[in-house]
Parts: C-alpha cells; structure tokens; sequence
C-alpha cells in the first residue's frame, strides 16, 4: 500500500480521469529519453540523497532506500510512490520530498502531476502539504488498530 503520485499527459480541456484512462490505453513500447532521465537521477539525488537506479527495456526506476520513495520513468508517463511508513512530523518531511521530486518530475518531462489521494493537480495538493500527511496520519492509525506494523508506528 502506498501513497501515489501521477503525471500523464493531460490536455487543458480533459477531466484527469479522462487523461488517466487515455494513459492506460496508450501503447508503452517506446523507451522513454535518456537525457530527461539522466536530469531526474540528478534531481532525486539533490532531494533524497543517494538513489538506486534500475534501468529496464521500457522505462526507468530509482529507489530511495532509507524512505522508500520510487520514481517509475516511461516514455509518456511517471510515477512517485511513497510507502505509508510515516506520521505525523515523519509524514510532514517525506511529503516535502514526494512533492520536490514531483516538482522536478513535472519540469523535467512536461508531465503535469496529480495526486488522486486528495484529488488535486500536483500544484495544488504540494500546495497544502497537511492534506497529504492526514492520509498518512489515518493509514498509521488504521495500521496501528489492526495490529500491523510499520517502521514508524513499530
């Protein structure tokens, strides 16, 4: 289970249910650019830190161990996930990384973003980040009433 975000293509007369249809339906043969990656890599390591990098036939990764945030690179659509480990001031941090990075996701490949946990473009949702951590905040104490354990509510 993790916190998602999206960034597909998405014209400026098209709902982003539209645009994330259209992106399911879209032929994902083509290798997305290497320069563009190159500019991610560098982007994730000025926000995270050191990243792992996986480099697969039609698209790109990297990982962030110590949070577990991942960037997926195709040709015409990425992805950043965030695992919910976190809360409260935790939760607060990684949310300013996840959006940084879709930041830089969204300048680097003219992808516009969105989060669907809160429903909001990416400009929007980084706009008011406690929206995030709320969802953050509720799936720890879900966890934490089911008895599941994560590496921030033990």
């Amino acid at each position: 289970m993790s916190y998602d975000l999206i960034f597909v293509p998405r014209g400026d007369d098209q709902s982003w249910d539209d645009a994330l249809e259209a992106a399911e339906e879209a032929d994902g043969d083509e290798r997305p650019s290497g320069e563009a990656w190159g500019r991610l890599v560098a982007a994730a390591r000025q926000v995270l830190g050191e990243v792992s990098v996986f480099e697969g036939a039609h698209n790109y990764e990297l990982t962030h161990e110590p949070t577990g945030i991942q960037l997926s690179y195709y040709a015409a659509e990425a992805g950043i996930t965030v695992p919910y480990w976190y809360r409260g001031g935790d939760a607060q941090t990684v949310v300013a990384a996840m959006y940084q990075l879709g930041e830089a996701v969204q300048a680097i490949t003219g992808l516009p973003g969105y989060d669907p946990q809160v429903d909001l473009p990416l400009p929007d949702a980084a706009a008011q980040p406690e929206l995030a951590v709320k969802c953050f905040d509720d799936v720890a104490a879900s966890f934490a009433q089911r008895g599941i354990s994560s590496p921030s509510n033990g």
